[in-house]
């Protein structure tokens, strides 16, 4: 389990990042952003996530189809390469 930040970007593509670094560092703006808990699944070879929160420096929240867009992108990107 990893705690990590994001930002949903115009293009729907999640930036994810360090806890350490403030949202508005990384974006100026965004769709949504908040913080993320990663977790990958060895068995299934699936990461999971769950966002909660908000990015006070964007004044933005999560949205609702965050967690849903992050695990497509991280799973079709990353864990296919794997396989």
């Amino acid at each position: 389990m990893k705690i990590l930040k994001y930002i949903i970007n115009e293009k729907k593509i999640p930036i994810i990042f360090s806890s350490k670094i403030l949202h508005n560092e990384v974006l100026q703006q965004g769709e949504s952003a908040g913080f993320l808990i990663l977790r990958l699944d060895k068995k299934e070879q699936q990461f999971s996530v769950k966002c909660y929160g908000e990015s006070s420096t964007l004044n933005i929240a999560k949205a609702a189809e965050d967690e849903s867009l992050i695990e497509d992108y991280l799973n079709n990107e990353f864990v296919t390469f794997s396989k």
